[in-house]
C-alpha cells in the first residue's frame, strides 16, 4: 500500500510539473502573439497617417523626407516601398519566433528578393535601412 501511495504522489507530481511547463509555454506564445499584433497595428496606423496629404506636405519640408522622396516619382511610391519593407521586417521577426511555417517564410523570402530587384524599391531601402533593426538590415543586404 505504501508503494501505491508513492506511485500516485509521483504521478501527480509529474502531471503538475507538465501542466506548469505547458502553462508557461502557452503564456510565452500568447505574449509573442500580442506583441506581433501590437506591432502590426502600430505599423498600420503609421502608414495610414503618413499617406495623408497633410503629412506629405509637412514631410516635404524635411530635408530627410525630401531626400527619400527624390529616389521615387511620388510620395505614394515611397510609402508603398516603406510599407513593404515594414511588412518584411515584421515577417522576419515572426519567422525568428518560429510563429510562421518555414515553407511559407521561404515564399516571403523569395518575394523579398524579387522586390529588391526593383530599382526604386532598392533606392528607398538604401535611404531607410538605418531605421530598421540591424539584424534585419543585414539579412536584406545579404540577399
Amino acid at each position: 500500500m505504501d508503494y501505491l501511495e508513492l506511485i500516485i504522489v509521483g504521478i501527480l507530481t509529474c502531471i503538475l510539473s507538465i501542466s506548469l511547463w505547458q502553462f508557461s509555454t502557452v503564456k510565452k506564445e500568447m505574449r509573442i502573439q500580442t506583441q506581433q499584433q501590437a506591432y502590426a497595428k502600430i505599423v498600420e496606423a503609421r502608414l495610414n497617417l503618413e499617406k495623408t496629404e497633410t503629412f506629405t506636405k509637412m514631410a516635404k519640408e524635411s530635408t530627410i523626407f525630401a531626400d527619400r522622396f527624390s529616389v521615387v516619382d511620388s510620395p505614394d511610391e515611397y510609402y508603398t516601398a516603406v510599407a513593404f519593407l515594414d511588412l518584411f521586417e515584421f515577417l522576419y521577426l515572426v519567422n525568428k519566433t518560429k510563429a510562421i511555417e518555414f515553407g511559407l517564410w521561404l515564399r516571403w523570402q523569395e518575394l523579398i528578393k524579387t522586390m529588391m530587384s526593383i530599382s526604386k524599391f532598392k533606392k528607398v531601402w538604401e535611404k531607410t535601412k538605418q531605421v530598421h533593426m540591424k539584424e534585419f538590415a543585414d539579412f536584406i543586404d545579404s540577399l
